[in-house]
């Protein structure tokens, strides 16, 4: 991250790791770090992913999320279920409550996403049943529709997130 030092002169203010990020413990290669966010009440100084309280920006703030995704079967192993729901909880605050208990992977959160698939290939599936396929260097628009990523490949897929909060319908 680059920022001003006293003098108003351009510096480099961290170089590292994501303060935010986890990689799962019972979804091996599942992993994300929130790298920046936008809001109220932090000096320039101060890693805001740290301050804001969900990954969900409100109206007009924004969050950039790196995003690894096993392969499906990954997803799919058998895993200890209470603690991977609370490591999910702990991580993935705002976000997890957008997720539907009863559809795997499906949610919608109230943001455009401008996603761009880094590494591998990537399933977007539309709440119809449409799907399409996307690989390294293909961008997608999400408009705040339901939808769910998944990964049929056998490697690991990143991505790229970048959430801007809509105003309220």
């Amino acid at each position: 991250m680059t920022g001003h030092d006293e003098s108003g002169r351009s510096v480099f203010l961290s170089d590292g790791p994501a303060p935010r990020h986890r990689d799962f413990q019972d979804l091996p290669g599942h992993g994300m770090a929130q790298l920046w966010c936008s809001g109220e009440g932090r000096g320039e100084g101060d890693d805001p992913t740290l301050v804001q309280a969900s990954l969900i920006p409100g109206p007009g703030e924004n969050s950039l999320l790196m995003v690894s995704f096993p392969p499906d079967a990954v997803m799919a192993a058998p895993i200890d279920p209470e603690r991977a729901l609370d490591e999910m909880i702990d991580a993935l605050p705002g976000l997890f409550q957008c997720f539907e208990p009863d559809q795997p992977g499906m949610h919608r959160t109230p943001t455009i996403d401008y996603g761009i698939v880094l590494e591998g290939e990537l399933w977007l599936e539309l709440d119809d049943g449409q799907e399409k396929v996307l690989r390294a260097g293909d961008v997608i628009i999400q408009n705040a529709t339901r939808h769910a990523w998944r990964n049929r490949s056998q490697q690991i897929a990143k991505a790229a997130f970048f959430m801007v909060g809509r105003p309220a319908d």
